[in-house]
C-alpha cells in the first residue's frame, strides 16, 4: 500500500471543536485550548483509491493563527507527518500551502516530496471553465500562482482570457482565484452570470446575487473504488466536500503515489501549464473529472452555529 499525508487545518471556530471531538481532545472540543500546542495535532480520517491510501491529519490552527506565526505552523505540519508515517508524500490543504516557502520549508524538514494542491486546483478551474465557456472568460487573482496558470491553460485552448478585469459585467463566465478571497461584491456580477470558485475565502464578499450561479470549482465526482472510514466520511461533510465530491487539492499526492511520480507537482510561486496539463491527464486516467456542484449557502442549523462562534 503506497501512503501519502494530507494536513488540513479547520477553517471556523466549529470545525475546530469537531477536530477535537475527533481528536478526543476535551479541551479542544470547549474552547479551552487554542490549538497551539502539538500534542493537539491528530488523525481526522483516512481515504483511498486502489493500492493509495491517505491519511488526513488535522492541526487545530485557524487561517489567522497560521499567517501570524508560520514557524508555530510548521512544527504543527511537521508533528502532521509523524503522525501519519510511515508515507511516501505529503498534501497540503488550505492555508497550509501558502505559508512556510508554499511546501519546500515542510519538505526540507521531513525529507518527502510535498505538494500544494495547486496544480490540480488549477486543473479543476481550467476544466470547469473551458466546458462552460461561450465567450471571453475574466480571471480573478491573474497574478497569482493558480490564477496564472488558469490563464495560460485556456489561452492554450484558445480561449479569450482577461485577467483581472476593471469591469466583469461583459463576462458571463468568472473565475476567481484570488490568494485571500471576498475581493468581489456580488454587485459587480451581472445576471447570467457564473463564477467558478476556488479562493479562500470565497471569492464573494456577501451571498450571489439573483441570476448569478457559483460553482466550487475544485469539485471532483468521486471515481468508482473511493474509499473512506467512518470518519473519512464526516472529514467529507464538515470540509464541504458533500458525500460524493471530493477537492482537488486533496487528490494531488493521490495521483502523484499512483503514477510513479516522486517529485512534488508545485511547490512555491511558480506553476506552469505543462504541469497543470499533465496533472489533469494523470487524474483523468484515475477517474477524477470536475463536476459543476453549486456553491450552496449553509443550512440555517450551521448559521447559527458559526453565528455563535463567530459572537
Amino acid at each position: 500500500m503506497k501512503r501519502f499525508a494530507f494536513v488540513v487545518h479547520p477553517l471556523v471556530p466549529l470545525a475546530k471543536r469537531l477536530g477535537g471531538l475527533r481528536t478526543a481532545k476535551p479541551a479542544i472540543v470547549l474552547g479551552k485550548r487554542d490549538g497551539t500546542d502539538l500534542d493537539d495535532v491528530g488523525v481526522y480520517g483516512r481515504v483511498g483509491l486502489g493500492d493509495v491510501e491517505g491519511i488526513f491529519v488535522g492541526v487545530p490552527l485557524l487561517p489567522a493563527q497560521i499567517l501570524e506565526d508560520q514557524e508555530r505552523a510548521l512544527r504543527g505540519m511537521e508533528r502532521a507527518v509523524q503522525l501519519a508515517a510511515p508515507v511516501s508524500f505529503v498534501g497540503l490543504g488550505g492555508v497550509f500551502a501558502v505559508v512556510a516557502g508554499r511546501g519546500t520549508a515542510l519538505e526540507a524538514a521531513c525529507g518527502l516530496p510535498v505538494t500544494t494542491g495547486n496544480a490540480a486546483t488549477a486543473w479543476a478551474a481550467s476544466t470547469l471553465a473551458r466546458r462552460l465557456a461561450t465567450g471571453p472568460v475574466a480571471v480573478l487573482g491573474g497574478k497569482g500562482t493558480v490564477g496564472k496558470a488558469v490563464v495560460e491553460v485556456l489561452r492554450r485552448q484558445g480561449i479569450e482570457v482577461s485577467p483581472d478585469p476593471a469591469d466583469l459585467h461583459p463576462f458571463r463566465l468568472v473565475v476567481g482565484c484570488h490568494t485571500t478571497g471576498s475581493v468581489l461584491a456580488p454587485a459587480q456580477l451581472a445576471p447570467g452570470t457564473t463564477l467558478i470558485d476556488v479562493a479562500l475565502p470565497r471569492s464573494l464578499t456577501g451571498p450571489a446575487p439573483p441570476g448569478v450561479r457559483v460553482l466550487k470549482g475544485e469539485s471532483l465526482a468521486l471515481p468508482t473504488g473511493w474509499r473512506r472510514d467512518g470518519w473519512g466520511q464526516i472529514v467529507h461533510m464538515v470540509a464541504g466536500y458533500g458525500r460524493h465530491s471530493v477537492y482537488a487539492c486533496v487528490i494531488e499526492p493521490l495521483v502523484a503515489l499512483a503514477s510513479g511520480r516522486d517529485r512534488p507537482w508545485q511547490q512555491g510561486k511558480r506553476l506552469d501549464a505543462s504541469t497543470v496539463i499533465a496533472f489533469g491527464e494523470a487524474a483523468e486516467k484515475l477517474g477524477f473529472f470536475p463536476e459543476e456542484r453549486p456553491l450552496l449557502p449553509p443550512p440555517p442549523w450551521v448559521e447559527r452555529l458559526l453565528g455563535a462562534e463567530a459572537g
